[in-house]
């Protein structure tokens, strides 16, 4: 066979991965259904922060940080630990095709794009187009990557499986290929940390695990180091619109986060959820909602047994990915002491399944690819994945129907979508509300009021727009007044048009001392560092999008040179 005609076949496999991956990618929109029929455990949450989005967008006043109508009114710092820069293009969308449109449209595209990504990065690693292709679907399509976007509807981690595949790329070039390209990691990890910081901080966990176990190359060329720290010290201002007002608003205050019981204890994977784990995706318990690895991808790992051929590059790099992967199953598992150290805030340590499932899929597709002698074998082979990828939506689909279907026989006021004190407002746990709150409860209770110290202090004309909260004051001398707003670091006062001081009150709420009768108006102006941190952002990424494309440029002059 002539190198032209292997050229056009490689371009003629990858296209019909192309249509494959678009075609389940459709499929699997479609067949789930619109995600507010059955609502996933985060469902409202998410749609929540993306309806504020939209919201923002459509009044001009982004970026936003206070979900001001979350709480009854009381406020919520979402923005702040919720970073929305990738969901954004779809909340625009939204503006014009309506929110659940959207939202689907975003599932669809990212679980493409997700599927392209990991193709391009294993094909890169590998040069092997099966491999690639087929470890793109069993990763995209994996049980655990369908329980996050349905079961669970964890907008964050779902997107997360987007991303991480140009993460390992950046990596796997600093370490062993082209260390030149570094800025692929800077690129991959910047995506993830706007995408989902607990995934960005088990995504470093895990590229600390590779680097320690790939030191040699390391150490024979220290350089690689040297643009590994790099890629780390070019991130931090790319993404500082989101992490610099984060720290900002974790070192103002003490939250609930901060006080939590650490319960990864006892949600790490004992030997009974490792075998379920196993089954998913075919088979599911009925007393327990989860999702694991699946059978076929353990199958697929298995096949390195009966590999009798030469050890070459890519079937180390198989072994290494196996290998990876053996390690966070055992760190996942109740071996490791999750308990005993201060990793409270990861809550799940299951969520190493996607990683798991990443390289093992990689692996495992390799090892099959070396196995299969001719294209009529890849070809049954590849059938035969795909019908297995469509079983997983059809079982998976019914087994998160079902589990819907009893919670909300369970607990109907979960599933109302109108947010309340009896669903815990739809916030997700409340993590980001002050220590200094009582509770959501008390915020029920306590009502639309503004509290004051002095009898004789009259409040008229109590009124909210958009943020602002506006009242006529009478008092007879100086008095505090606390409002039915949650305290967060911005929160600014006027007293006709001068400015108050504002603090936070000993329930948590914002507080204003007025010494005289006039307008009190309170609302919050985003801090010096949440405005300037945005310009660092984006003159930054300008700055290094003009680096990758004078990099890109003068790589392809030094190409044209050699010929």
């Amino acid at each position: 066979m002539s190198d032209f005609t292997k050229i056009e076949e490689r371009k003629y496999d990858y296209w019909i991965f192309i249509i494959v991956l678009f075609a389940l990618s459709l499929f699997m929109v479609c067949w789930f259904g619109p995600v507010s029929e059955y609502s996933g455990h985060d469902y409202y949450f998410n749609i929540r922060r993306f309806d504020v989005l939209i919201e923002a967008l459509k009044s001009y006043n982004y970026p936003i940080y206070i979900d001001y109508n979350a709480l009854e009114g009381y406020g919520y710092f979402t923005k702040g630990f919720y970073p929305d820069l990738i969901i954004l293009p779809f909340a625009t969308l939204a503006i014009l095709i309506g929110t659940i449109p959207a939202y689907n449209v975003m599932i669809f595209t990212m679980t493409f794009l997700c599927g392209v990504f990991t193709y391009k990065a294993v094909n890169t690693v590998l040069k092997n187009i099966f491999a690639a292709s087929i470890s793109a679907i069993l990763y995209t399509f994996s049980a655990y990557h369908l329980f996050d976007w349905y079961n669970r509807a964890a907008l964050g981690e779902s997107l997360s499986f987007t991303f991480l595949p140009i993460v390992f790329l950046g990596l796997y070039h600093i370490i062993n290929g082209d260390y030149h390209k570094w800025y692929i990691l800077t690129v991959g990890y910047s995506l993830l940390i706007y995408t989902h910081l607990l995934s960005s901080v088990l995504t470093l966990l895990t590229l600390a695990l590779i680097v320690v176990l790939s030191y040699k190359p390391l150490l024979k060329e220290p350089k690689r180091i040297a643009y590994l720290l790099l890629a780390a010290f070019v991130t931090l201002p790319i993404v500082g619109s989101y992490i610099f007002p984060m720290l900002e608003q974790m070192a103002s205050n003490t939250f609930y986060y901060n006080v939590k019981e650490n319960i990864t204890g006892q949600t790490k994977l004992g030997l009974t959820d490792l075998g379920w784990g196993a089954l998913s995706g075919i088979v599911y318990p009925k007393t327990q909602n989860m999702a694991g690895v699946g059978p076929l991808l353990i199958i697929l790992a298995i096949l390195r047994l009966f590999i009798r051929k030469e050890i070459t590059t890519s079937i180390k790099l198989a072994d290494f990915f196996v290998f990876i992967a053996i390690i966070l199953l055992i760190i996942a598992s109740g071996i490791f002491p999750w308990g005993r150290l201060p990793l409270g805030f990861i809550q799940f340590p299951w969520r190493l399944y996607e990683f798991i499932i990443f390289f093992l899929a990689i692996g495992g597709t390799y090892y099959l690819s070396v196995i299969l002698r001719n294209r009529k074998q890849y070809i049954i082979a590849s059938v035969g994945i795909i019908t297995f990828t469509l079983t997983v939506f059809v079982v998976n689909n019914n087994n998160y129907k079902n589990w819907q279907e009893l919670a909300k026989s369970d607990a109907p006021h979960w599933f109302t979508g109108v947010a309340s004190v009896e669903n815990e407002y739809y916030l997700g746990g409340l993590e980001y509300l002050p220590v200094k709150v009582p509770s959501y409860n008390f915020i029920h209770e306590r009502g639309d009021s503004i509290s004051v110290q002095k009898h004789e202090t009259k409040i008229l004309n109590f009124t909210r727009d958009r943020g602002v909260a506006s009242m006529e004051v009478e008092v007879a001398s100086s008095d505090i007044l606390e409002l039915p707003l949650v305290y967060y670091k911005g929160y600014k006062a006027s007293f006709n048009k001068d400015e108050l001081s504002v603090g936070e009150s000993d329930n948590g709420l914002v507080q204003v001392i007025v010494n005289k009768s006039g307008r009190v108006e309170v609302y919050y102006v985003p801090t010096t560092i949440q405005q300037v941190s945005w310009y660092i952002t984006l003159i930054s990424s300008l700055i290094f999008i003009i680096y990758i494309y004078l990099s890109a440029r003068a790589h392809n002059n030094r190409k044209l040179y050699d010929r």
